[in-house]
This record gives C-alpha cells, sequence and structure tokens, in this order.
C-alpha cells in the first residue's frame, strides 16, 4: 500500500490535506494564503486544516492584533515526529486486530 492510501484509509486524509501538510512545513500560514495558493475557498481551506488538526499533523497558533482581535496560523509538525506518530497508529491497530482476532468466535457467535 502507497503512504496516500494509507492516509486516505486510515485518517481520512487526502491530496488537499498531503499538498496543505507540505506547504506548511515550509512555512506557518493562515487560512487565506493558503486558499490564494491552492485555488481553493476559506471553507474548503478550513475542513480539510481541521482534518489535519484532528490527526495531529498540523498545530495551529493563535496571533493578537495591535488593535484587538486575532487570528490563527498553521503549521505542520515535523516530517520525523509524523513518522514516529504514523508508527505509533500502525502498531496500536496491529494491537488491535490481534485482539479482535482473538475474539473472533464471540464475535461472530
Amino acid at each position: 500500500m502507497d503512504c496516500k492510501r494509507m492516509f486516505r484509509y486510515m485518517f481520512n486524509i487526502g491530496k488537499n490535506e498531503l499538498l496543505i501538510y507540505k506547504i506548511l512545513l515550509r512555512k506557518k500560514m493562515r487560512v487565506e494564503e493558503l486558499g490564494k495558493i491552492l485555488g481553493k475557498d476559506r471553507s474548503t481551506v478550513q475542513r480539510s486544516l481541521k482534518r489535519l488538526m484532528n490527526c495531529g499533523m498540523v498545530k495551529r497558533e493563535r496571533k493578537l492584533l495591535d488593535g484587538g482581535g486575532f487570528y490563527y496560523v498553521y503549521s505542520s509538525i515535523p516530517i520525523n515526529d509524523l513518522k514516529k506518530w504514523l508508527n505509533n497508529c500502525i502498531e496500536e491497530w496491529y494491537r488491535e486486530m490481534k485482539e479482535a482476532i482473538k475474539n473472533l468466535e464471540d464475535i461472530i457467535s
């Protein structure tokens, strides 16, 4: 299985999310900046960022404006941290599947 398929099946992460992750590895950005680069509207970018944040691939940082208010900037976790996280997810999934197989009779009966 290639990595793109693994992201899709295990984490519901598609090509737009992977592209955003890649862009944010290089530079922190706001939603509007990402939208311009990707040619996507704000809501589409926000949905993708939410998926990435839910699985821990992207972090959000709140910045205060001088006149009051705030905005968010997003950044990707380093690739080595992502690798560790993915390995942990795969190991946990493997343990859960092994346990499910042990209890297959209970599930099917």
